[in-house]
């Protein structure tokens, strides 16, 4: 559907997901066993940054709407 609709595959997460449902893994650890899995990563970029003394901030352009009016939650 996303590759349909969107133009996007779907990433790893949508298998590890299909592999633990089946290994009868609650899904409410699904969310803390993607975070362990990413953590070294993680841990990696702030090593490197510290290491630097420079943030590391990837590159982007907002191409959203301009100058829309505040809407307040309760409004939302």
């Amino acid at each position: 559907v996303m590759k349909r609709e969107q133009g996007l595959f779907c990433n790893a997460d949508f298998f590890h997901a299909s592999a633990y449902h089946f290994m009868d893994i609650p899904t409410k650890l699904f969310t803390p066993i993607f975070v362990m899995s990413r953590l070294t990563g993680w841990a990696a970029h702030v090593y490197e940054q510290r290491a630097n003394n420079r943030i590391i901030r990837p590159s982007a352009d907002y191409t959203g709407p301009d100058h829309q009016e505040w809407v307040p939650i309760e409004n939302r």
